[in-house]
């Protein structure tokens, strides 16, 4: 009778040999447990380690650099020598380095964050050598639907993944085809065994076992196997072709030694073609056998295989928050009014950007904005927030400072212009406030000494007109002290700032108003103001304070009341900064059961509830139930309906002097909802408000998702929408009730007593920041609305709510520019069509061309009307890495691109700079701002 041996080895000889490709690696976290600058230290020793092994060891192939190309600037900032060195190995194919710059969370970051990251790989990974073409996010929690699409912007076809997949492996096998929206496809390789899955080898693949990270219970672990035949076997039984894929490597690790003698002494043991290779190599092997290969659309979201950690989309809102600011900071304004100056033959600020976007991209790696690191991690950040902020402003200012000098007339004694800029490509109006000069004889750009200003203006005595001469009513607010002209001496200025309404901004355009001192005009008297009502109501929507203290919505077009808007509901929070986990015995408070006050806001367009919820001070000691002891926490809600607006904003502050616990406001819709609808990457996305619990999965699923500006509910007749500024967490129940996460406050890193999700995620340390003690701002808005979301242009609404629109008085008399449009309204851009949002304007990144991104966030083809109000020479059509494609003709000054469902669109336009640009301008924009 044959052995168990015996009877295995004859099967092995009957079996047909495999492709397996090891790659080596390390997946390198920039910061997590550490700060960037400790983790560096682990760096530089890795790196030092592997250069020495390349160069020694002519047998190893290829080094895989974890798909970011950042490591390279980390490692050479401290040795700048190793660059020729890095080059040559980049260039020979021993070291793969990109596609990202960092390794992102898709969900907590923009569409176009995403694409600038990859861009940024890219173009400094080609400064090295070849850049991978391979779709790397080994650890990413959880895949936005259009990656395919991004990813095959930048030719990348291919995408590896751990995260996210809720199919059964077995049944879709572990190479499959992962499709977009627009039908975009990438070879999708889900690493069903970790990233790790191969990380300690040896000669002998009988003698080769493993045992990674127990998860619960003694016998359960990410990995385990106790021979090498045994993994392969595994991961045999899922592939659809003949290739496997080990990869030898884990969280920041060196490189094993003896590598490439385990690899040769593998292939020798083994009927199996074993080598050292690179991902195309697997991927080229997967396809050579021509597998029948299943097709998946839609997110990769779920926690069957590795939990995706939703607890992350709220830990450490704050962070969120400012995240989301430079998001728009950057996109909306900055980028735009960048590209309006270029357009107009002035400085070139993309420099600027370049450094700001890689400032902000170093805060996307998914531990840093996940919000699931140390607390010095944390602490660290916001610096480089601020960096960005302050960089994005000030390309803002001064791209407005050099609008209003081109098309506002000289200033004189008597009149001053101010500038009104819409950032979006449609007419907007709306508040916009304004400062201005009160010394008005500054002598910028001339380098003086002794300037002390003498000549003031008097705004009390001052009239603002629109360029028909129609006065505006204005208000002033607090007086501030500014240095300015720096590099003509400085000069300290005192400015004020007004606040009007200003209409009929022409599509990314501007319109130049007139502040008239009061030579010759009468004193503007300040109206009386109306008897005060607890209530705020426009030509939309009437807001009243219902009884307890929620607030009611009519929308007058529809007739529906939405009664009990932003009730407040607090819960018990046994987690960690990965995931929500209730405690034992929940306990739930509502601010309906607090004593509130209203008061008048700052005008007649507000109002203000204060109050406090009185909650428990923590958890108990078992962490089994809240504290008994309650501690009051001070909140204001302040509410806003401007005139014409279809959205009711509010803010609400709220002091948090308590720990362990989650807030959200609550909307309930009065409609039955089967499923949410939220804005993700370039697009929305829908996801039902039920879910079936797997409970041998390695998270519970919940229906707490991530969004970017907007969630609504509908159902057929209208829906309600709920705009957010940097609150990334929502949930929708089935009774249509939106509850958007205002705060998170949790202690801990990593728990592994949690009843949402089995065993650790990270190493158990204590992180008391992540309490988010203190005072909070949250910022939203209630956007009832007839029809679809789409009918009702929640994209606009979203994009309104965050880009105010922005001004600057042409105060400046030396240096300007001699020529200017004589203050005739004009338009730089409009954008028309059905699901139709512009996505990007900006510089290209390496032509004398502007980038024009939009995108269809419809279910339906849609044909895009682009007017430019400039000339332009040429158009094209370029891929996401900014690569033409194919030239398009423009008609006059009009693009017309049909978009398919979901579909990113990149164009690039070069211009025909004019030598007098105001002159075509002047004779241009006389129709340009009018809706035709």
């Amino acid at each position: 009778m044959s052995t168990a041996r015996e009877i295995a080895e004859r099967s092995e000889e009957a079996r047909e040999p495999l492709d397996i490709v090891v790659i080596p690696h390390s997946h390198w976290d920039r910061e997590w447990y550490a700060t960037f600058e400790e983790f560096r230290f682990y760096l530089v020793e890795f790196m030092d380690e592997l250069l020495e092994l390349l160069d020694e060891d002519e047998g190893f192939r290829t080094f895989l650099l974890d798909g970011q190309v950042s490591l390279l600037d980390d490692y050479l900032e401290v040795r700048p020598e190793k660059r020729e060195e890095l080059r040559k190995l980049v260039r020979e194919g021993r070291l793969e380095i990109g596609p990202w710059y960092v390794q992102p969370d898709e969900f907590l970051v923009s569409g176009e964050a995403l694409v600038r990251n990859l861009l940024l790989g890219d173009r400094r990974g080609r400064e090295f050598g070849p850049v991978m073409k391979q779709g790397y996010v080994p650890d990413t929690f959880g895949h936005v639907q259009q990656l395919p699409q991004i990813l095959r912007g930048f030719g990348i076809e291919t995408f590896y993944f751990m995260r996210g997949l809720g199919e059964d492996v077995e049944e879709l096998r572990s190479e499959f085809l992962w499709e977009a929206p627009d039908g975009s496809r990438v070879l999708a390789h889900f690493l069903s065994e970790t990233y790790s899955n191969a990380a300690v080898l040896g000669p002998d693949p009988e003698r080769i076992s493993f045992r990674h990270d127990r998860i619960s219970e003694p016998s359960s672990y990410f990995v385990s196997y106790d021979s090498l035949y045994e993994l392969r076997d595994r991961l045999a039984s899922r592939a659809a072709g003949r290739a496997i894929l080990l990869l030898n490597g884990s969280d920041h690790v060196t490189v094993q030694p003896r590598f490439s003698r385990y690899v040769f002494e593998l292939n020798r043991a083994m009927r199996d073609r074993v080598f050292n290779g690179s991902l195309a190599d697997f991927a080229r092997s997967v396809l050579r056998s021509r597998p029948e290969l299943k097709v998946y659309r839609g997110e990769l979201r779920q926690p069957r295989y590795q939990p995706v950690l939703k607890g992350t989309y709220s830990s450490r809102i704050p962070i969120k928050q400012e995240n989301e600011r430079n998001q728009q900071l950057l996109e909306g304004l900055a980028e735009r009014a960048a590209a309006v100056v270029y357009s107009m033959g002035g400085r070139d600020y993309s420099p600027f950007l370049k450094y700001a976007w890689r400032t902000l991209i170093a805060n996307h790696a998914h531990d840093s904005i996940g919000g699931c690191s140390a607390d010095a991690v944390h602490r660290q950040m916001f610096g480089r927030f601020d960096t960005a902020t302050r960089v994005g402003q000030k390309i803002v200012e001064e791209s407005l400072d050099y609008l209003a000098a081109r098309v506002a007339p000289p200033s004189d004694e008597g009149s001053i212009p101010i500038a009104v800029f819409n950032p979006s490509p449609w007419e907007r109006s709306g508040r916009v406030a304004v400062e201005v000069s009160l010394d008005i004889d500054v002598p910028f750009r001339r380098r003086i000494f002794d300037w002390i200003g003498e000549k003031r203006l008097d705004l009390r005595h001052s009239v603002l007109v629109d360029g028909g001469g129609k006065r505006i009513p204005f208000t002033t607010r607090g007086e501030t002290l500014h240095i300015e002209d720096a590099l003509y001496r400085r000069k300290a200025v005192r400015r004020a700032t007004i606040e009007f309404h200003a209409s009929g901004i022409p599509p990314l355009g501007y319109k130049v108003y007139h502040l008239r001192s009061g030579v010759g005009q009468e004193s503007v008297e300040e109206p009386a103001e109306p008897p005060w009502e607890v209530e705020l109501e426009n030509e939309n929507l009437k807001v009243t304070v219902e009884g307890d203290f929620t607030l009611g919505v009519l929308d007058k077009r529809s007739g529906r009341f939405y009664r009990g808007m932003n009730l407040l509901m607090d819960e018990g929070d046994a987690g960690d900064e990965y995931n929500f986990s209730p405690p034992r015995e929940q306990e739930t408070f509502y601010s309906s059961e607090t004593d509130w006050e209203i008061e008048r806001g700052e005008d007649q367009q507000s109002l203000v509830l204060r109050g406090a919820l009185r909650l428990p001070r923590g958890l108990s000691a078992g962490r089994a139930s809240r504290s008994e002891e309650l501690v009051r926490c001070p909140v204001n809600v302040h509410v806003r309906l401007d005139p014409g607006s279809r959205r009711v904003e509010v803010k609400t502050e709220f002091y948090n002097r308590v720990k362990d616990h989650r807030l959200r406001a609550c909307f309930p819709s009065g409609m039955e909802a089967e499923e949410s609808i939220a804005e993700s990457a370039f697009g929305v996305v829908r996801r039902p408000t039920r879910v079936e619990q797997h409970h041998d999965w390695r998270e519970l699923e919940s229906t707490t998702f991530a969004q970017r500006r907007f969630v609504c509910v509908e159902d057929g007749q209208g829906g309600l929408a709920i705009l957010n500024k940097g609150l990334p967490e929502y949930e929708v129940t089935p009774e249509g009730e939106i509850r958007l996460t205002l705060l998170r406050s949790v202690g801990w890193l990593s728990r592994n007593d949690l009843a949402t999700r089995r065993g650790h995620a990270g190493p158990a340390l204590s992180t008391p920041e992540a309490q988010c003690q203190g005072r909070h701002i949250f910022e939203y808005a209630i956007v009832p609305y007839t029809e679809s979301w789409l009918d009702a242009e929640i994209f606009r609404e979203a994009e309104e709510y965050w880009l105010p629109l922005e001004a600057r008085a042409a105060q400046q008399k030396e240096g300007r520019e001699e020529e200017s449009t004589g203050g005739a309204p004009g338009s730089f851009l409009k954008v028309g069509g059905r699901g139709i949002v512009l996505s990007a304007l900006k510089k290209a990144i390496d032509k004398e061309a502007l980038i024009l991104r939009l995108f269809n966030a419809s279910d339906e083809p849609s044909e895009a009307t682009v007017r430019f109000g400039f000339p332009i020479a040429s158009a094209y059509r370029t891929n996401l890495a900014e690569e033409v494609e194919e030239q398009i003709a423009p008609r006059g000054d009009r693009l017309n691109v049909t978009l398919g469902a979901g579909k990113i669109q990149t164009l690039m336009v070069k211009l025909d700079r004019p030598e007098r640009w105001a002159e075509k301008v002047r004779r241009a924009s006389r129709w340009r701002w009018r809706e035709e």
